[in-house]
């Protein structure tokens, strides 16, 4: 997800970039679960929707793994209310994920009837979700994190996000 990704970048910076990779795939599965809810299931739609399940599966997963552990903690030393909310919307998205992977592969495997409705109202509402969690932390606790945390604290949340996504922890 990071491009020009160093020991020091800043954390905000990595995770808010990693949040507009997130909003561009969360824009192909909408379009696709709504031209799926129009047209009905295609290959092509099917592709991309699965596409974005892979990339949620992998990018975001990951991404959400970094922010739990070095920066959640950090900021729930000042203000846990925010981290917390985060974190619930974490445990839902990713019930809603298997969900939708599911659902997906029945459709794979012409195994349901009622696949079509499910993977366009669960792909919504990952869209929906996750669309308004990413604006969540971009706008309240990020902020909130910058403002918070001591010059030491955002080193390690700095060290910890950087070595994890260039994948040297």
């Amino acid at each position: 997800m990071g491009n020009e990704i160093t020991l020091q970048t800043d954390p905000i910076d990595i995770l808010m970039a990693e949040h507009e990779e997130g909003l561009k795939q969360l824009t192909e599965l909408e379009d696709a679960a709504l031209k799926i809810k129009k047209n009905g299931i295609t290959k092509e739609e099917l592709d991309r929707v699965t596409s974005a399940i892979n990339f949620i599966d992998n990018e975001i997963r990951f991404h959400n793994e970094k922010e739990e552990k070095h920066l959640f903690p950090l900021v729930a030393k000042y203000v846990s209310g925010p981290t917390t909310v985060m974190e619930n919307e974490h445990r839902i998205l990713w019930d809603a994920f298997i969900k939708l992977k599911i659902i997906a592969k029945e459709i794979e495997n012409l195994e349901s009837e009622n696949s079509k409705e499910m993977l366009v109202r669960t792909s919504l509402f990952i869209v929906e979700l996750l669309s308004s969690h990413i604006y969540k932390e971009n706008n309240i606790l990020f902020p909130m994190a910058q403002n918070v945390l001591s010059k030491e604290e955002y080193e390690i949340c700095r060290v910890g996000i950087a070595k994890a996504t260039l994948k040297i922890e």
